[in-house]
Order: structure tokens, then C-alpha cells, then sequence
């Protein structure tokens, strides 16, 4: 059973990591290729597109992996619906543009960059079946294949000089690509048949869900378009930037770690001490790593933007500090949304989600003229101050997971981390290197420090982490 989890949990981390490294490759080369506006109306497509997937993606998945007894009636369902109303939605969206934008080069993008969503619903039956019965291996061949080809198209039409084509282009090809092998690895043909019954059963189940994932996507994807509507597409280029260093690896890990928690979370909501305990344990393993990682971000940051990607982006430097300490807080209630879709009560927390998003893209818009970027940034950390509590409360009501066991699985890692920031903004200005070597050894201080002031806190880490993957 433990030799199982650890093989499931390798398969999960090399399709993330493997993500990572290849999204750093296609995003170092968009960074040297386009501009920042170009970059900017490339995201602001996408991230159009990805918040109505989205939106349909959570309705469908999460509650097909958590059915108890999954149907051919349920299959063909949840896949018939999904692309029926995602023909409508690349037919709408097109019009849309039609009626807002005289430009037809935005026309074609929008059109061409909208078919993703079909793809991506095509998907989420594929998905949600891997999902259930453990086949992380195949989820990450088709991902990473995906990846490959996407972003060498991506790459292919960068250094043809077609500006944010690129970031479409990688987008659409990734998907169809990943659909593809999804259909061929699982080649059960799927009859025309939509079951009323089972679709208004999946809506019911699936709507709490929806709404929790759309408002945090919509914060992330609508704050690249408020931006782009009051602080151009220049402003959209620097914070999409920041953003993007922080979302892939939190992402990858995230969306890793989240594809196991919540089938195993799942399995043991009729256990509430287990499933406390596992929540527990998992928040602790994950802040561990995952808590100096973005403050490290933090501490580095006029490095990683100057040394790797040009001075041309030295205005995005503030905005990933900011975020890099807002995606530090988040690691503190990371598993709090997965954890209440696998008791079925997310619904307790959705008036805070929504309230926080509105929230923040409010303060977004009002400040977006006179900050830019930052603006977004500051949201982001506004929504995660305030979002974090009313979550743990929702925790608390849900199973019982109060503030006590929330303090119990970060106080190390957080002290830790803060001792390491310390340690590396006395020891930085005095290394007397410059260039790749000061920023190494930046890295290799704050890693020694932390791991230091952790194995003080908590010597037996080692063996008790241990225990995660083997004992539960």
C-alpha cells in the first residue's frame, strides 16, 4: 500500500515537475521574444478562455471522482453535455469579440483561442476516471507530451515574429494534444445519450465546487483583464511575468497534490479523527517545502528577473515579492477548498469566496490607473489575508479542523522561514559576489539556514514525515 502511494505520488510530481521545466524553457524564450505588450494580450485571450473551462471543468470532475459508483450513464453524460455547451461557448465568445472589438486580428485570436475550451471538456471524463482509479502515469504522459509539442509550436511561431499567436498557439496545441492521447489510451466508445436525472444530479453536486474554483480562477484570470482595461497591456505584460514565476511551481505542486488529496481525503470523510489527522499531516509536509520555497522567491527576486529574463522586465520585481509572500500564505490553508469538496460542504465557504474575489478585483480596478501591475499584486495579497481565516473557519465547522491543528501544522515552517529571510538579508549585501554566483549563493545560505532552524524545531522530521506516505 505505501509502495503504491509512492509510486501514485511520483507519477503526480513528474508530470508537475516536468511542467515546470518545460513551461520555464517556452517562458524564458516568450520573455526574450515579445514584448510586454504582446505578452500582455496573450494572456489576457487566454486567460478569457481558461475561466469559462474552468467554470465548466468544476462543475463535472470533482464530483465524477467523488461518486461512489461511477456509470456508463454518468460518462456519457457528463461528456455529451460538456461539449455541446462548449460549442456554444466558442460560438458565443466569437460574437462577443465581434461586438466589442473593431480589430480583426483580436477577432481571430478570440475565435481560434476559444476552441480550447472544447478540448478541455472533452477531457474532464478521461480525467476524472484516472483520477479514480490512480492512473496518474497516463494524466502525466498525456501532460507532458502536451507540453512538448505545444510549446515547440509556441516557440516556432515566437521566432516567426507573430507576438501573442505564440501564447495561443502553445495553449491550443497543448490541449489537443492531451485529448488526444486521453481518447487513445482509453478507446471505450461513449454513446450520445444525455440522462436529465444525472446531469441536474451532477450540477447540484458540482455548482458549490464551481463556484469556489470560479471565484479563485476569476481572481487570478479576471485580474489580467481589469488590468488590461485600465492599465494597458504593458502593465498586464510586467504582472503576468511576476505571476507566472510564482504559478509554475505553485501550480504544478498545487494541482499535483490536490489530484491525490482529493480522492484520498475522500475515502476517509466517514473517519473524521483520520481525516484530521491526514489534513494535518499534509499541511505540514507541504508547508515544509513549499513555505520557503516563496518566501526564498521573495528574497531573490531582483536576481531571478535581471539575471534570467533582461532589465526590461525590472518592474515586475516588486509585484513577484508581493506575490511570492501572498502564495506563502496561501501554503498555510492550502488543503482547507479540497478538503470541504471531499465532505461535501463546500458550500460553507463560498459567500467568503466570492465576497474576497469581488473584493479584490475592486481594488484592482480602482487602483489600477495609478499603480499598474502592482495593483494586482496588492489584491491578490489583500484577498489572501482576508480569505485565509474565513476558510479555517469553514474547516472548523465542517470536520472540526480548527485554529489550533492549523497553528500545530505551520508554526514550524512559517518561524523557520522567517529566520531564513532574516539570515539571507543580513548575509546577501556581504557575500561580495555578483551575478549567477551571488544568486546561488543567496540560495544556498537561505536553504541551510532554514533546514538549520526547521530539524531545531522539530528534530524528528525525518521520520515523521515519513510516516505520511506510509502510515495512513
Amino acid at each position: 500500500m505505501a509502495n503504491h502511494r509512492l509510486v501514485t505520488l511520483s507519477w503526480i510530481f513528474t508530470e508537475k515537475f516536468g511542467l515546470i521545466f518545460l513551461s520555464m524553457i517556452t517562458f524564458v524564450v516568450y520573455a526574450r521574444l515579445l514584448s510586454p505588450a504582446e505578452l500582455g494580450v496573450g494572456t489576457v485571450i487566454i486567460a478569457i478562455v481558461e475561466l469559462v473551462g474552468l467554470l465548466y471543468s468544476s462543475v463535472l470532475e470533482d464530483p465524477l471522482v467523488r461518486l461512489e459508483h461511477l456509470e456508463d450513464k454518468h460518462i456519457s453524460t457528463a461528456f455529451w453535455a460538456a461539449v455541446l455547451v462548449s460549442l456554444a461557448s466558442v460560438v458565443l465568445i466569437s460574437l462577443a469579440t465581434v461586438l466589442y472589438t473593431p480589430s480583426t486580428v483580436l477577432r481571430w485570436m478570440m475565435a481560434v483561442a476559444s476552441v480550447k475550451i472544447l478540448f478541455t471538456m472533452m477531457a474532464r471524463i478521461y480525467v476524472a476516471q484516472m483520477r479514480r482509479s490512480s492512473n496518474f502515469k497516463m494524466l502525466a504522459k498525456r501532460t507532458l507530451l502536451g507540453k512538448i509539442l505545444g510549446g515547440v509550436c509556441g516557440i516556432a511561431v515566437a521566432l516567426w515574429g507573430l507576438g501573442a499567436w505564440a501564447v495561443i498557439a502553445q495553449a491550443l496545441i497543448m490541449e489537443f494534444v492531451a485529448i488526444l492521447v486521453l481518447m487513445y489510451a482509453d478507446r471505450r466508445p461513449i454513446a450520445f445519450y444525455i440522462d436529465g436525472p444525472v446531469l441536474l444530479e451532477l450540477l447540484k453536486a458540482g455548482a458549490p465546487v464551481a463556484i469556489n474554483a470560479l471565484s479563485s480562477q476569476t481572481l487570478q484570470r479576471g485580474v489580467t483583464v481589469v488590468l488590461g482595461m485600465t492599465a494597458g497591456a504593458n502593465a498586464v505584460g510586467m504582472f503576468n511575468m511576476a505571476m507566472r514565476i510564482i504559478d509554475l511551481p505553485r501550480s504544478a505542486i498545487y494541482n499535483g497534490l490536490m489530484s491525490y488529496a482529493l480522492p484520498v481525503f475522500a475515502r476517509r470523510s466517514a473517519e473524521p479523527s483520520r481525516l484530521l489527522g491526514i489534513i494535518g499531516d499534509s499541511t505540514a509536509v507541504s508547508g515544509f517545502l513549499l513555505t520557503p520555497l516563496f518566501i526564498g522567491i521573495a528574497l531573490t527576486a531582483d536576481d531571478l528577473i535581471l539575471l534570467i529574463f533582461g532589465a526590461k522586465w525590472a518592474e515586475a520585481i516588486p509585484m513577484l515579492q508581493v506575490l511570492a509572500c501572498t502564495a506563502a500564505i496561501g501554503n498555510t490553508a492550502m488543503y482547507a477548498t479540497t478538503a470541504l469538496v471531499a465532505v461535501n460542504r463546500s458550500h460553507l465557504t463560498i459567500k467568503a469566496e466570492v465576497a474576497t474575489t469581488m473584493l479584490a478585483l475592486a481594488l484592482v480596478y480602482g487602483f489600477g490607473n495609478l499603480y499598474g501591475g502592482m495593483a494586482g499584486a496588492l489584491g491578490l495579497l489583500a484577498r489572501m489575508l482576508i480569505i485565509t481565516p474565513l476558510q479555517i473557519r469553514g474547516l472548523n465547522t465542517a470536520i472540526g479542523y480548527g485554529w489550533r491543528r492549523f497553528l500545530g501544522s505551520n508554526y514550524r515552517s512559517v518561524i523557520a522561514s522567517l529566520i531564513m529571510a532574516a539570515t539571507v538579508l543580513f548575509v546577501s549585501p556581504r557575500l561580495g559576489f555578483e551575478g549567477y554566483q551571488h544568486l546561488i549563493c543567496t540560495i544556498v545560505v537561505g536553504a541551510l539556514s532554514y533546514a538549520a532552524a526547521y530539524s531545531v524545531l522539530h528534530p524528528r522530521w525525518p521520520q515523521e514525515f515519513k510516516t505520511v506516505f506510509t502510515a495512513r
